[in-house]
Parts: C-alpha cells; sequence; structure tokens
C-alpha cells in the first residue's frame, strides 16, 4: 500500500499546488471536472472552489448553511442555495461531482452528511472531500483552552483512517488522497503560541500575518511549494480524500487511472447491497 502521506502528482508529475491558498486544497482535474457535468459545493463559503469549478463544468451550484457566506461572484453557470448538508434538498442522483471541504468537522453528524452527499451524488460521480488533519488538530487543542467548545467551531477530529471508513460506510469508494497546507498549520500554531497574554509578540504577529499572505499569493513561489511539500510529511493541517459512487447494478467500480491513487484498491461497502440512489 502506498503511504497516505505520498503527496499526490499530476500526470507531468507536478503535485497540484498552483498556489499555496489554504481553500485551493481540491485538484479539478483529479476530480474530473469537465464540461458536461454538475458540480454541488456544500459549504462553499464565499466561493472560491465554485467558481474554480465552474469554469470547466456545465453547472456549478453552491449550498451553505449561512446566507451571509454565500457571496461568490455570479460569473458563469453558478447558483446558490442556502441548505443544510444534514438535509439537502435536492433529488437522489443529482450531481456529476460533489465538493465538501472543511465541513464535515462543523456539523452535529458527519456520517449523515457523508450520507446525504451520497445521495445526491450520480452512480459513477466523484466527491472531494477535505478536513483538518488530527495531528495539527491536537496540537491546537493543547495550545488553545476550550478549542473544541468554541460556537460554531471544530466538532470533531478525523484521522485519515477514519474518513476514508467513513465514506466507505457511506457507499462510497476512496481513491486518493493526500494532506495539504502545512504552512497554514505553522501558521496557526505559531499564532496561538503568540496571542497568549501578557501579548508581548504584536510586532511579530504583524509580521506572521504578512508572511501568511505571501505564501498564499499568486503566482505561487517555488520556496514555499517545496517548503510546504515538506511539511505535509510531518504536520500538515488538513487532508483531501476523493471517492467514487459506484455505478447503479455493479457491487463496485474501477479506481480512476491516475498515479495518484493513495489508498488501497476500493472494494464495495460490506453492509450496501446498493449504492446510495440506486434502486435497492
Amino acid at each position: 500500500m502506498t503511504s497516505f502521506l505520498t503527496p499526490a502528482t499530476e500526470q507531468d508529475g507536478y503535485t497540484p499546488y498552483r498556489a499555496l491558498r489554504r481553500w485551493q486544497k481540491v485538484d479539478m482535474a483529479l476530480l474530473d471536472v469537465r464540461e458536461g457535468l454538475s458540480v454541488l459545493d456544500v459549504g462553499c463559503g464565499e466561493g472560491y472552489l465554485l467558481r474554480k469549478a465552474a469554469r470547466s463544468a456545465s453547472l456549478a451550484l453552491g449550498a451553505d448553511v449561512a446566507e451571509s457566506r454565500l457571496r461568490a461572484t455570479r460569473d458563469g453557470p453558478i447558483e446558490l442555495a442556502v441548505a443544510d448538508a444534514q438535509r439537502l434538498p435536492f433529488a437522489d442522483a443529482s450531481f456529476d461531482r460533489i465538493i465538501c471541504t472543511e465541513t464535515l468537522e462543523h456539523v452535529a453528524d458527519a456520517q449523515l452528511t457523508l450520507r446525504e452527499l451520497a445521495r445526491v451524488l450520480r452512480p459513477g460521480g466523484r466527491l472531494a472531500v477535505s478536513v483538518p488533519h488530527f495531528l495539527c488538530e491536537a496540537i491546537l487543542y493543547r495550545l488553545i483552552r476550550g478549542y473544541l467548545e468554541f460556537p460554531g467551531g471544530h466538532r470533531r477530529v478525523f484521522t485519515p483512517r477514519a474518513l476514508t471508513r467513513a465514506l466507505e460506510r457511506a457507499g462510497l469508494q476512496p481513491y486518493a488522497g493526500y494532506p495539504r497546507d502545512s504552512l497554514e498549520a505553522t501558521y496557526w500554531i505559531l499564532l496561538s503560541l503568540l496571542s497568549r497574554p501578557p501579548r508581548r509578540f504584536d510586532g511579530v504577529l504583524t509580521t506572521l500575518e504578512r508572511w501568511r499572505a505571501r505564501t498564499r499569493a499568486e503566482p505561487y513561489s517555488r520556496f514555499y511549494h517545496a517548503a510546504d511539500q515538506l511539511g505535509n510529511r510531518l504536520l500538515p493541517k488538513s487532508v483531501v480524500v476523493y471517492a467514487l459512487k459506484p455505478a447503479c447494478g455493479t457491487g463496485g467500480q474501477a479506481a480512476p487511472a491516475t498515479s495518484s491513487a493513495l489508498l488501497p484498491p476500493p472494494r464495495p461497502p460490506a453492509d450496501a447491497a446498493s449504492p446510495p440512489g440506486c434502486p435497492p
């Protein structure tokens, strides 16, 4: 089995970090977003990934529980909807591709949310999910009192294995995954350390914020790109997993042919007679 901590690579051997923006964590090529397909972004926030998907897809729809977050620019085939990820107001098998980034850690029932995503995903469709990495979360938990109890904060912590098993329980087949955003992890840990009373490091905090802005800027810095790659083997901020919904009438489906498949070959879920959204 290939290590989950091996960075994903594209066909040209280049890792998919075109810029070090924290929210640019989904590789649209690995998700196979293309013309003629529909994309749903659950928990889309201000819509950065939604707009990115809309460049290739025929329809991009963003859903978020907070109307105030739906600030995506309405350029291209973009639609917006206020929706709870645990009760999506869409029919079964409505979308070809689904994106759900930094959302599962906030919802009351993560497994219910994954089942909803699987329900509205068409058979043969693909899904990309990202969550905070457990190691960074454990450090922040030790540094920030009440870290997991903040209103609107993180309700749970995922390991990569726990996330892939949750996807399998929802009837999906994980086929690729990689860690991301180690520079963001560095930023938040330093911020937590330097922000403690009596706040003697306000000048350093200003410098730290400027540094973070440079790591997130486009065009990307090759130095920060290399540093982020190295750091992702040690202390990533997030982990991304891609999964496939089996086609109706099949117990399983072959994983997409890609050099970035970092997970074991997909297998049919043991407790599912047919994929969600398919006739029993």
